[in-house]
């Protein structure tokens, strides 16, 4: 039926949201909606809301200006994503998501990146005083690649 089971859950239809300006995401109920989210809130330059989406973002990705100012010339990014993987730990379940990404910037130059972010979510039921945890960022990493590159045949290797 296309919804998720199971341990390993992965929302299914993620694949094609619409994260370009002309829209508006804001949902964490899945690791490609998260990371969509947050594509979307970059390419809406809203810079604060991008932040949220990461569990420790002093930690990963950096300092809030840092972090701004490193999109600054970016004015829009597409994306490509491979299958996520999940696994429990500890009352937690991690997913790593394979991504490929196209940044055009504000000089109308393109920058291609492929890589991997790794995402946790804390069990909703476990989660008994506020404030709640949702699905968030904990680390990722990236490489920039040629533009002429393959995206698809890169993300199966992405997170490894």
């Amino acid at each position: 039926n296309g919804l998720p089971t199971g341990p390993n859950m992965v929302a299914a239809g993620a694949e094609s949201m619409d994260i370009s300006k002309n829209n508006f995401i804001d949902n964490r109920s899945g690791p490609i909606e998260t990371i969509s989210s947050l594509f979307n809130s970059l390419n809406l330059k809203q810079f604060s809301r991008a932040y949220s989406y990461f569990e420790s973002p002093q930690t990963f990705p950096g300092a809030f200006d840092a972090y701004a100012a490193g999109y600054a010339n970016t004015d829009s990014i597409s994306a490509t994503f491979g299958t996520p993987q999940s696994e429990g730990a500890a009352g937690s379940t991690y997913y790593k998501v394979p991504v490929g990404m196209k940044a055009t910037t504000t000089s109308n130059t393109t920058q291609t990146f492929v890589g991997c972010y790794t995402l946790r979510l804390a069990q909703p039921g476990i989660q008994t005083a506020p404030p709640f945890h949702p699905l968030s960022i904990v680390s990722g990493a990236f490489k920039q690649v040629d533009n002429s590159a393959d995206i698809n045949s890169l993300l199966p290797t992405a997170c490894q």
